[in-house]
């Protein structure tokens, strides 16, 4: 019997070994969650714009160091594409140039604000230096409209989703793992 013990591991002398293990594979879990709950603060944070609609975060979109983000919309009095390129400083946002078709109303060169030049079918407004804060809050368009926010490696389109509604653009840092399990806005919000 004593072979048979050891060799297929049955009998009331296992029952003391797998309570055992069961402990043991619930204090490892325990303290692996534990570790992790831990460490999520501490893990790398990643520079971020956070949108939001009155005040529930509809996603983040990630950034590198350094990189800008656009906003883009088509005039709604012209009805051609307008296109701000804004850089994220020390948290906050600075309106670095302005690409339209053809001034229209309320466009144009502001003396003292930046260079403007022809570039093809663009006229752009470079070297505009404009910080407008810590935050910047965009009545979204009508789909004709077609408000969009655009980083180097994604664009979400607000107008499909959020037309009329107040979104609310932050730069933030936010964790590589948040990042990771949250994902971005889709495409369409």
């Amino acid at each position: 019997m004593s072979t048979s013990f050891e060799v297929s591991g049955h009998g009331s002398a296992d029952t003391g070994t797998t309570s055992q293990r069961r402990r043991t594979v619930a204090l490892v879990t325990c303290g692996t969650v534990l570790a992790m709950v831990l460490t999520v603060p501490a893990l790398p944070l990643r520079p971020a714009l956070r949108l939001s609609d009155e005040g529930d975060t509809v996603g983040h979109l990630p950034l590198a160091e350094g990189e800008r983000f656009t906003i883009a919309y088509v005039h709604s009095i012209d009805g051609l594409p307008i296109e701000e390129d804004i850089d994220v400083r020390d948290g906050r946002m600075v309106v670095d140039a302005t690409r339209l078709r053809q001034f229209g109303a309320g466009m144009g060169h502001i003396p003292g604000e930046g260079t403007g030049h022809a570039d093809g079918e663009w006229w752009v407004v470079d070297g505009i230096g404009r910080d407008i804060g810590t935050e910047l809050v965009i009545r979204v368009g009508a789909p004709t409209t077609d408000h969009r926010i655009r980083t180097p490696d994604d664009e979400v389109r607000l107008s499909r989703c959020l037309a009329a509604r107040p979104v609310t653009v932050e730069p933030v840092r936010v964790s590589a793992l948040r990042l990771l399990l949250e994902g971005g806005p889709g495409p369409e919000c």
